[in-house]
């Protein structure tokens, strides 16, 4: 449950304070905090704090936000419940917090307290750096998270961002399969979440994780869904892994995985209590961070090249050339095409705006897809093992031979929806002071100068960190020499500064008034229980004053 108002919080806050705290403490449940504390969403006077306490009858449990770990010096404190409801999951939005500063949080019952959390604020007025970790596509039997431990340890990251695929929703042996998957790496229930109870024992058995539960404990939070929290490629009214003949409605699965999603999330649930995930977070006069729904809410439908232009070219004389321009003219380049909607697209528009009118330095864009253009160079397919499966071996042919009649190779990600990427690019020039897009997805690092429609200068950056376990190209894309596959992807795509498709790993990005400073810390391995060192590669980019942000500039 959410307890948002301020009334509710006072009140609590009151009846609390009456009585000592040993006494206040044995007034409340008996129960265990099963799944550690997190944070998220700072506001200059607020955070979201969470955690789940299993018990038996009301469940009332107690908080305190307080100055220093020896919790002496509360800010706030108050009771909350927790009901079987919201699968025992607890959360609050703590207000009346001093701006920019550091908090220690933690939940009390008559059973003990839970594990003691740190957080922040947002700064107000004056802010003069933010430093983000982003993270995507952490599948749990792929490997251990050793991405989110190395961030957690790090005493520099002051906000966590998460651009999607933080659970998967796939059956136990599928993806990856039972000899792929690393031992003792288990995931729960063993069949496809479809239901309510299946969603909520997938977010329990991923937050056994030990890595995971220090990085919700000690950093706060803010998070957007992709498409493996609700089912594989999802769009606004259907997805691929959906078959509503054994799987019942597509509205009732995004409703039972969207309300796992926030029941588990420490972010604030929306004013209308729908499955809208966009918003904005201010860092101050230094950043608006706004993250978006390119996933679900307003997406229309991917195009599937083995549809919609393959057999064109199969037919015997056809003209590729030609089929591929009328492919692109009345199907790719369709004005009406979205993949965040019309009013998402308002929403974002405007957002820039009063960043930009505020005088904030940055736009930061956390978002699920890779935005830089694409294209697969010829001679890819060498690369490929004898032993690739069929189906794997038809994409990427089908990806080299859509490149070579300039077509993207990825229909999935922006590249399907070049319309609405124009429109998103020309919205950072016309309205954004520095943009810098974060995503993920596609399980590769991706890091793009995104020029501005019409070209004469940048009109946003992109980084998209690739992910915390799932398998990038390394293992489709073997039979390559060290760094081959990245000097064939950067030759082929103009716009494209750096790529890793070897490593897993994180983004960190520090942003200052004068400049983004990146990271991409890899890891050679993710199947060994042991945290090898990381490869770091650092870029950065100046921002100005009313060109947009300059080009990244790469070093090892």
């Amino acid at each position: 449950m959410l307890i948002a108002r301020r009334s509710l919080l006072t009140a609590a806050g009151l009846a609390a304070t009456a009585l000592p705290r040993a006494a206040w403490a044995q007034n409340l449940s008996r129960g265990a905090f099963t799944h550690g504390v997190a944070s998220g969403d700072p506001l200059a006077d607020g955070v979201v704090i969470w955690t789940r306490f299993a018990h038996s009858g009301e469940g009332r449990i107690g908080w305190e936000v307080a100055e220093d770990e020896a919790f002496a010096n509360v800010a706030q404190r108050g009771e909350a419940r927790a009901s079987f409801t919201s699968d025992f999951c607890v959360k609050v939005d703590v207000r009346g917090l001093a701006p920019g500063r550091r908090y220690y949080y933690r939940f009390l019952s008559a059973s003990g307290p839970s594990l003691t959390g740190l957080t922040r604020t947002a700064p107000g007025q004056g802010a003069e750096s933010l430093t983000v970790a982003v993270f995507s596509c952490a599948n749990l039997p792929y490997g251990y998270y050793h991405a989110y431990g190395h961030a957690a340890a790090r005493d520099d990251i002051d906000l966590a961002l998460h651009t999607g695929d933080y659970i998967y929703e796939v059956p136990r042996g599928v993806y990856p399969s039972a000899e792929q998957a690393v031992a003792g790496r288990h995931i729960e229930p063993w069949n496809e979440t479809v239901t309510l109870s299946d969603y909520y024992l997938r977010y329990a058995s991923y937050h056994e994780d030990p890595d995971l539960l220090e990085l919700r404990r000690v950093k706060p939070l803010s998070v957007v869904w992709d498409d493996h929290e609700l089912a594989n490629n999802t769009w606004r009214a259907g997805a691929q892994a959906h078959n509503e003949a054994t799987e019942g409605t597509f509205l009732d699965r995004i409703a039972a995985a969207s309300k796992a999603y926030f029941d588990w999330m420490p972010i604030r649930l929306p004013a209308t209590r729908s499955a809208r995930i966009y918003r904005s977070l201010d860092w101050g006069d230094l950043a608006r961070i706004l993250l978006l729904d390119t996933r679900y809410i307003g997406r229309d439908e991917q195009i599937d090249y083995r549809n919609a232009l393959m057999p064109r070219l199969a037919e015997e004389g056809a003209d590729a050339i030609a089929a591929a321009a009328e492919f692109r003219r009345t199907i790719l380049d369709d004005p009406n095409r979205t993949i965040m909607g019309p009013v998402q697209e308002a929403w974002f528009a405007q957002a820039l705006a009063e960043s930009k009118n505020a005088g904030q330095v940055w736009q930061i864009v956390t978002q699920q897809v890779v935005m830089g253009e694409q294209i697969a160079p010829t001679g890819l397919t060498r690369l490929l093992p004898d032993d690739i499966s069929p189906g794997s071996r038809a994409w990427f042919s089908a990806g080299e031979q859509v490149s070579a009649l300039g077509l993207p190779w990825n229909l999935d990600s922006w590249g399907g929806y070049p319309a609405a990427r124009t429109r998103f690019l020309e919205a950072c020039v016309q309205n954004a002071a520095n943009t810098v897009v974060l995503g993920g997805d596609s399980h590769n690092c991706w890091v793009n100068n995104l020029a501005a429609p019409g070209g004469g200068r940048l009109a946003a950056l992109e980084f998209a960190g690739g992910s915390v376990t799932s398998p990038g190209f390394e293992n489709s894309l073997s039979n390559a020499e060290p760094g081959e596959r990245e000097a064939m992807m950067r030759a082929a795509n103009e716009h494209l500064a750096y790529c890793d498709l070897t490593h897993r790993g994180y983004g960190a990005l520090k942003f200052t008034r004068s400049a983004c400073e990146a990271e991409w810390v890899a890891f050679d391995d993710v199947r060994s229980r042991v945290m090898p060192a990381p490869r770091i590669t650092r870029m950065q980019s100046t921002a100005s004053a009313a060109a947009g942000p300059g080009g990244w500039s790469v070093s090892a």
